[in-house]
């Protein structure tokens, strides 16, 4: 058994806060290719980030190859996460500065300890078997998408982890690229003997997998197919009317006779017009209830399909990250964020995002002043292409946890309103995201940094850390 997570939950607040993971239990054989596919705000990248000692559980336990990673003191864990566990998130965050070659080198180079030309050969073999031999000098910008990920997959397996976590790798590629990608993961999974858990909205790619679980509301529990597809219904009929009545016509009576009176013998010409203006109002009123039945299903399927529509645009649609982070001096930073409409059609309407700041502090999180350095608030903004936003934040701790040495870890989480509309009505969908960045405090000297960190030149003001 590689991994064992026994009884994980995570939970925000106070005791009785929300949990986005309960009561959780996962086993992972070594080798292995597990999927977990589940809505947005289920739990899947919560759970990763548990499971890649990037966030401690509120209760519960993980165990990487009979070690229990959470009972490690903090630089021991980074230690540990460096070299057992490669991450792939959903953005590639490659250094634009650096070429393919020296972001593939980057982890070694910050974890120190292995010599800069054994570190070069693994990363130049790494990106030769996935098939960008001839791009090793190339930046970022001068690569596609599918390459960016190859990148980032190189750059994943270059400590050699035996854990691979992938949070929806592929969502911003085009279906034959995707495809390309998952193989390659797939045949490095062999080559490579590491494990390798996919979090994906793919159903198609999720039952590639050995297992295939789903995530909701924070419990995990495995996939059983349904017997009719989404959005398939089985029509119901209905037969309204009054039955078909026989009526005898009555013999004439023959001449001279005299006629015998029947009680009641004219009740049934008196009262049969009544009757059938009653039936038919009957049927009348069911029809018309069926109408208004069949209207309002109409109208709550549509429904369903603009928010399901929309939050598909929301998430896939709309590209948001750091840009930039520029060092102003005196614990004064800027921070550029952008937003980027995918689409390359459909507008996207985004009330302006409300962004605070965190600076790890021992295992908590303490914010820090942040100011828009714009005039945005409360606009809302027609998103077609790339849209950025600067903001004025102060990290001044005294002390803060060094996840790389000499180097705060900050979190910038931003809230904001989607619609495909200028007037939205109830077309909104409230997309969370959190930003993850390492940045260099103003007080501590280049060359300090240099003696313990090998970068290729002066050390960078910040250095992306995928979302977790």
């Amino acid at each position: 058994m590689l991994l064992e997570a026994q009884g994980l939950v995570k939970r925000y607040g106070s005791a009785t806060g929300y949990e986005a993971v309960r009561d959780l239990s996962l086993n992972i054989e070594v080798g292995e290719w597990v999927s977990i596919i589940g809505r947005s705000g289920s739990g899947k990248s919560t759970l990763l980030a548990m499971l890649g000692a990037l966030s401690r559980p509120t209760q519960g336990r993980v165990l990487l190859a009979d070690t229990d990673f959470w009972a490690l003191a903090e630089r021991e864990l980074a230690a540990f996460r460096s070299r057992q566990i490669g991450f792939i998130f959903q953005f590639p965050s490659l250094l634009s500065n650096l070429s393919a070659l020296d972001n593939v080198m980057m982890p070694v180079l910050l974890g120190g300890g292995v010599n800069t030309k054994v570190a070069g050969a693994r990363a130049r073999s790494l990106l030769e078997r996935v098939g960008l031999a001839e791009r090793l000098t190339s930046f970022p910008g001068e690569l596609s998408g599918g390459e960016q990920r190859r990148v980032v997959i190189a750059r994943a397996l270059i400590n050699a982890p035996r854990l691979l976590l992938a949070d929806e790798p592929t969502s911003d590629l085009d279906e034959d690229t995707e495809a390309d990608i998952m193989d390659l993961l797939d045949q490095l999974r062999h080559t490579e003997a590491f494990s390798l858990i996919l979090v994906t909205h793919n159903l198609e790619l999720a039952h590639r997998a050995d297992r295939c679980y789903q995530m909701q509301q924070g419990r995990l529990s495995t996939i059983d197919t349904p017997a009719v597809e989404w959005g398939e219904t089985t029509p119901r009929t209905r037969h309204f009317g009054p039955p078909v009545i026989g009526i005898e016509s009555p013999a004439a009576p023959a001449a001279g006779a005299v006629e015998s009176l029947r009680l009641g013998r004219d009740l049934w010409a008196n009262v049969r017009g009544p009757l059938w203006i009653g039936a038919s109002l009957f049927a009348g009123a069911l029809l018309i209830n069926e109408g208004v039945e069949r209207y309002q299903a109409m109208k709550t399927l549509q429904h369903q399909q603009e928010i399901a529509a929309l939050e598909q645009l929301a998430l896939s649609g709309l590209r948001a990250d750091i840009q930039s982070i520029t060092d102003l001096g005196e614990g004064r930073y800027e921070l550029t964020l952008y937003l980027w409409n995918v689409t390359g059609e459909q507008p996207i309407y985004v009330m302006s995002p409300q962004v605070r700041a965190y600076v790890q502090v021992g295992t908590l999180w303490q914010e820090v002043p942040l100011q828009p350095a714009d005039a945005i608030d409360g606009a809302v903004l027609k998103i077609t292409g790339k849209q950025l936003y600067r903001y004025i934040f102060e990290a001044r701790p005294k002390e803060y946890a060094e996840l790389f040495p000499y180097y705060m870890h900050l979190r910038f989480a931003n809230t904001m309103l989607i619609s495909p509309r200028s007037e939205p009505g109830d077309a909104l969908f409230e997309r969370a995201d959190n930003y993850y960045s390492y940045v260099k405090p103003w007080n501590v000297d280049d060359q300090l940094i240099l003696q313990k960190m090998k970068f290729p030149g002066k050390p960078p003001v910040w250095i992306p850390m995928p979302p977790h």
